[in-house]
Formats: C-alpha cells, structure tokens, sequence
C-alpha cells in the first residue's frame, strides 16, 4: 500500500499539468522570500583588502566593548554635495554603520542637515562646524557650492566635534581617538620639547603631528625647558624632543631631560648629526644632546645616509616640475617585527638622516627598530647634497644602516629618530606612513596601546622588496610574454584536438 502511495503524482491527480510551471516559479518564488526574510537581519561582507582597511580594527572594537554609557555621533552633511563629496558621503555612512553594529545599543548614529533643520543648525553653529565652500565646474561655468560636512560626538555631558571629514583615511583614527579621549577620566599628557613657539598654529612645522595627537593626548607646549620649570614631571606621560636645526640646549636643560627620565620618563628624540642650512650647506649639529642618549647605549654616527629606494622630489620651479628620485630622502620598510609601533605602517620616509651604532651599557637595553634597505650607502666627512653631482655607489659600499633605535634603563625609555625633518608637515603625507608610526610610539609610551593598529581605510602603496636586477628582468619579461604564452597554449592545444 506504501509502494503505492510512493507512485501518487498530485499534480495529475487533481489535473493541475497546465499549471506545472506557474506552481514551480510560484514555489521557487516563496521560497527566496522566505529565505531572504530570514537572512535580513544578518550582515555578511568580506574585507579582502591587506590588512582589512575596511574592517574596524580591535582596539576600537575594544574601545567600544568598555564604553559605559551612551555615545551619539552626529553626522552634519548637507543633500546638495558637490561631486567630490558624494563618494567620501558613502565611506563615511559605512564607517558609521560599523561603529553602530560594534557599540550595539552603546552607539546611537543620527545623519542631519542643517539646511533642512534649524535645531541642527544652530546645533552646528555651536559646535563650530562650519559651512564648507566648493568651487565646481557646471554646464562650462565655475560655480560655487556651500556644504556641511562635519561631526559631533556626546557622551554623558562631553561634547567634542570634527569639524571637516572631507577625507575617510584617517577618520577611524580620529573618531576612536575622540570616543577614547572624552570616556577616559584621565587624559595624559604629552610634552612637547625645543621649539621657539609655545603656541600651535598653521605655521607649526609639526602642525599635523600635533592636530592628530591632540584628539587623544592633552599636549603641554613647554618650550624651552629650565631647571626651575616644575612642567616637566611625572604628569607627563612622555615627551618629544625637537632638534630644531638651531637650538642649543643649556646644561640645565638637559639636566632637567635627565632627571625627568631618572624618575621613569619616557621620551621620542627627532635629532640630527649633521644640520642642514637652507642653502644646503652641512655643519655638525650643536645641541649637546648626543651624551644624553649615549647614556642610554645609542650613538648617532656623524654620517648621512642614501639610498636607491628613495623618494621622488621636484628640482623644477613653478612654472616646470622636474621630478627625479633623491637619495639623501630615502625610503624603508625595513622594521622590528616583534614590536607593535609598526601596526598599520608599510612605508617610512627619512629625510636627511644619519645611521645609529649600539652600544652595550651596563643598566640599558638596546633594540634596532627600523633599517634601511640593502641597497644604502653612506656619505662621511664631506657631504654633496647636489643630486646631480651625488656619485653613484660601488657594490663594496652597499649595505643596511640602523635608522631608528629603542633603549630601556629601569622604568625610563627612549627612542630616537636621527632625522629631525621625519615628524615635519611635508612628510606625513603622501604614501609614507611616518604619522601612524609616531602615533603608535606614543600610544604605547603614554597609553598603554589603547589605540594601536587603527588602520587607515585606504589602500595605501605597498612597495615591492629589494629586488636583484635578474629579478626585476623576470618579472618585467614574465609581465610581457605571460599572458601571449597562455592563448598560444591554449590554442595549439585546440588545434592537437581538432587533429
């Protein structure tokens, strides 16, 4: 009786053939709908990028996890964007959806315009976001637009805000390092050392540096440092100490550095062995502060060094550009790989820079941190700046320099960095990622690494390894021929089978 049940075929039991094919897409129908009811509240989406530049990274989902009280972002953008805008509009409303998934019911995300709401205007006003000016091309005439395109965070009575997000690489960082700063019920702070300004403005050669810092430290601007100054203590997590192509640092000066560090300081050294004038001539440095980190077991050699692997400068004016690479500012990707100052960096640049020698002292520990590629080569005594008059290297000169270095001495640590013009505007740009890795130093020096590994949300320039010239032949032939070699094995194989 089973057996025949099995045989049963409904669709001609109730004479439903002429409806065979309407059932099937009517049920195939039912069917996605279903399933894409029950998928609806889940969220699937793979980051192939290197790195996962479009994933959030773990600190700040570890930021968001410990948050202990509501936080509400704000985002201030006008409808009528102009074209340029459009696509950083989405990135941003993505980043934000991601930060609302990760914070749950800890992130509330409200996009306004304040051109369609007056509350959120007046909002706006207070907040200092400002209404931003674009100049666009439209139908053959330059026309002039208007647009909001700022942010605002609250958490309990804080309010913090960025005013531009005109730009999505960076903005993980500054969002995170906005929520880390106003959830955080002490904020350390950073000194700033050997500079001629107590105040940050446009005209700051280390204006990015110290923007970008800010949104997680409280910076102290001291200045030139005295014995008698009670600024540089313990309340200063670390510090960074400029050399400035110009100041000399007194006795008492560096003896305040020494005691700061005596009593378990932390401190970033920018310094150079050999200044650089702005006519390009070279005298030795004078700041006095290279037995200060001698002590320590770093010597900064009296050298400068170059490289093949170097950046692209222009010699022309401004009529003319006349690009060509430049040893003497040369590029790395060379790191410590046990050490977390390298999260999200891929490339250093080091302008005018010299080499660093390790010395054994009896109370310090030493580490390389950074060096140069293979293909470097050092100029001592006499230095020729030209770069059309800068000789080209014997294969005996060829080697790898120690560019940046690390030391321990009880709880004091310091790092120095023997190019002064590293931290500097013009080089936290561009493809080089020596923004990210300050930021990370100091992070680790003064916070613990709570920000550590934010990455950009960009693809940034990966460079290729160091390669032999048989090498670069391989692959530039192997570029050329590959795919021709593969349609002509493809099509001799079609013929053998014709045959």
């Amino acid at each position: 009786m089973f057996n025949k049940l099995k045989t049963i075929n409904l669709i001609r039991l109730f004479k439903l053939g002429r409806f065979e094919n309407t059932a099937l897409y009517l049920a195939v129908g039912i069917i996605f709908f279903l399933v894409n009811l029950l998928l609806s509240p889940v969220s699937l989406r793979a980051d192939l990028s290197k790195g996962q530049a479009y994933t959030l990274s773990p600190a700040t989902k570890k930021i968001l996890d410990n948050l202990d009280d509501l936080v509400t972002i704000r985002f201030f953008v006008s409808s009528d964007l102009p074209t340029q805008l459009i696509p950083i509009k989405t990135e941003v409303v993505d980043l934000l959806n991601e930060y609302k998934k990760a914070g749950g019911n800890k992130i509330t995300v409200k996009i306004i315009n304040p051109k369609k709401d007056e509350n959120a205007l007046n909002d706006a006003k207070n907040l200092n976001i400002p209404q931003l000016q674009f100049s666009q091309l439209e139908k053959d005439k330059y026309a002039v637009t208007t647009a909001y395109f700022g942010i605002a965070l609250n958490f309990s009575d804080k309010k913090e805000a960025l005013p531009q997000v005109t730009e999505a690489q960076n903005l993980e960082y500054r969002l995170t390092s906005t929520i880390y700063k106003m959830t955080r019920k002490e904020i350390p702070k950073i000194g700033f050392i050997g500079e001629n300004t107590n105040q940050i403005s446009t005209q700051d050669p280390h204006y990015i540096l110290k923007e970008i810092a800010g949104q997680q430290f409280n910076l102290n601007q001291i200045g030139s440092v005295k014995l008698t100054d009670k600024e540089l203590d313990s309340s200063n997590k670390a510090i960074i100490v400029f050399d400035d192509n110009k100041k000399k640092y007194e006795a008492d000066e560096i003896k305040t550095i020494k005691n700061y560090l005596k009593n378990g300081g932390k401190a970033v050294f920018f310094v150079d062995s050999i200044w650089i004038t702005d006519n390009f001539t070279t005298m030795p440095a004078q700041h006095d502060l290279f037995p200060l980190i001698g002590d320590y077991g770093i010597r900064v050699n009296n050298d400068l060094i170059l490289s093949t692997s170097s950046e692209l400068v222009n010699f022309g004016n401004t009529t003319m550009q006349v690009l060509a690479a430049y040893p003497f500012w040369l590029k790395t990707n060379v790191f410590a790989e046990t050490t977390s100052y390298f999260s999200n960096v891929n490339q250093l640049t080091f302008p005018w820079t010299s080499s660093i020698t390790l010395e054994k002292k009896k109370n310090s520990k030493t580490k390389e941190l950074i060096k140069s590629t293979p293909k470097s080569w050092e100029q001592k005594n006499s230095f020729t700046l030209n770069p059309q008059e800068i000789a080209n290297p014997k294969s005996s000169d060829l080697k790898q320099f120690t560019l940046a270095a690390e030391a321990e001495s009880g709880k004091s640590q310091i790092i120095v960095i023997p190019s002064s013009k590293f931290a500097m505007n013009q080089f936290l740009n561009g493809q080089s990622n020596n923004l990210e890795f300050i930021l990370n130093v100091l992070n680790n020096l003064a916070s613990g690494g709570a920000l550590t590994g934010i990455l950009s949300r960009a693809i940034n320039f990966y460079p290729l390894p160091e390669m032999t010239d048989t090498q670069k032949d391989l692959f530039r032939y192997g570029n050329m021929l590959a795919l021709p070699f593969i349609f002509a094995l493809y099509g001799a194989v079609r013929l053998l089978k014709r045959k």
